[in-house]
């Protein structure tokens, strides 16, 4: 489990800096460089309003199972994030492509 830190403050998931799910999944498998990686649970908080699920987010995590398809990160441990503190990036984004990973280190 991983501490994690998410700037996303455009993901209905975000509370805080934190997020309200029990885990995430970080993808882009052949990613060489942070930008090329995106957070697959974000959700705007437009998609959410359109799904009635704005104001779900109650409970940040703070530590949590990360997911990593990221198959060139050094952190990516059979499928999981071992590293010890994650940072989700993408303060201004509007759709899941437009977050990143800012803790991949590549291989």
């Amino acid at each position: 489990m991983a501490k994690l830190e998410c700037h996303v403050n455009s993901c209905a998931n975000n509370s805080n800096q934190f997020c309200c799910l029990p885990n995430i999944q970080v993808s882009g498998a052949m990613a060489f460089d942070n930008e090329q990686t995106c957070c697959s649970s974000y959700v705007s908080m437009q998609q959410a309003s359109f799904s009635n699920a704005v104001g779900t987010c109650s409970v940040p995590n703070e530590v949590m199972p990360i997911g990593c398809q990221v198959q060139n990160c050094s952190y990516n441990a059979g499928g999981d994030c071992a590293a010890s503190n994650v940072c989700i990036g993408g303060s201004g984004a509007s759709r899941k492509g437009e977050t990143s990973c800012l803790t991949f280190r590549a291989q």
